[in-house]
């Protein structure tokens, strides 16, 4: 509720700084403040690794970026709009008295860097006879009172909405002149299926990868399964993701990955196993089971899985 009399310095200040200091972050982190919160939920609805994820064209950095600067000039038109209705309706008085300093040079400061650009664009005229007057309570006119409500509205006008615009038409060109890298399609997985048998995940042609580094992972292995304390393990699908996303960019010379062959091999795990096949240029997939029906399980699907330059050990954990 704006009450009267009204500090407008105050009720200014108020209005732009929490769409200034967001801006600021934003601008200097290269991303929103929201950004993260916004990947922590795609993360948590789409953590399923059967679930359809969320793709765009677009870096995620722009869309939140217009998708805040959008919820920001919305808020800031719609302040003005309601300010311009109060000040046009309703008789609203101007006060600049204060707690702790009645000092009217800090204050005539404070109006003088406000004022600077938009009295050189010639947004405004502002007279600064007005401000002591507006020391005493009751003791403007009618005119100064107007020119009251004017420089609120063109200070949040100019000060907090005209920033957001820029910044929201600057991620719109971007997002228009955004072109996808053309990177070659990594291989996916197609399911054969019959009607008696499991049904089979085949694995297309793998796109040749030149790589660096030696790398061990482990799908799905529990706690009871020993392996060296230099093994990944890749058991949520967001560490599988995080894992994924750098190699990607950084593809990978040789990796070793390990199962739990007690584990039937159902698609969920072979299509991740194929999704890390695909970021190296050798790998070597070590099946732990001491179980012969497991071997031979692994070994049937294996077999439509493993190309050129990769390969299978089954071996007793």
């Amino acid at each position: 509720m704006i009450t009267s009399p009204m500090h407008p310095i105050y009720f200014v200040l108020v209005a732009i700084l929490p769409s200034t200091l967001f801006l600021i972050f934003s601008l200097a982190t290269a991303h929103s403040i929201f950004s993260q919160l916004f990947i922590g939920l795609k993360n948590l609805i789409f953590k399923n690794d059967s679930a359809v994820t969320f793709q765009s064209k677009l870096p995620i950095r722009y869309i939140v970026q217009l998708i805040s600067n959008t919820t920001w000039i919305t808020i800031l038109l719609t302040s003005i709009a309601v300010l311009f209705f109060k000040f046009t309706f309703q008789h609203v008085d101007f006060y600049l008295g204060n707690t702790f300093t009645e000092s009217k040079e800090i204050t005539e400061s404070v109006i003088r860097y406000l004022n600077f650009f938009p009295e050189k664009l010639g947004l405004i005229n502002f007279d600064y006879k007005i401000i002591e007057a507006s020391f005493i309570k009751d003791g403007l006119d009618d005119a100064a009172r107007s020119l009251w409500a004017k420089w609120i509205i063109i200070m949040i006008l100019f000060h907090g909405l005209l920033p957001r615009i820029l910044v929201f038409g600057y991620y719109v060109v971007r997002s228009l002149l955004h072109s996808v890298p053309q990177t070659p399609i990594i291989s996916q997985p197609t399911i054969l299926d019959q009607a008696i048998e499991k049904p089979l995940v085949i694995r297309a042609p793998k796109v040749e990868v030149h790589g660096q580094g030696n790398y061990q992972v482990a799908l799905d292995i529990t706690d009871q399964i020993r392996l060296s304390p230099d093994v990944i393990k890749l058991n949520d699908i967001e560490t599988f993701q995080q894992f994924e996303l750098k190699h990607k960019a950084d593809p990978i010379e040789t990796i070793d990955i390990f199962v739990d062959g007690n584990l039937m091999p159902d698609r969920g795990l072979l299509r991740r196993m194929i999704r890390l096949l695909n970021l190296a240029e050798h790998a070597t997939i070590h099946v732990l089971t001491q179980d012969d029906y497991q071997k031979s399980m692994w070994h049937k699907h294996l077999s439509s899985v493993l190309v050129e330059g990769e390969a299978a050990n089954y071996e007793i954990q």
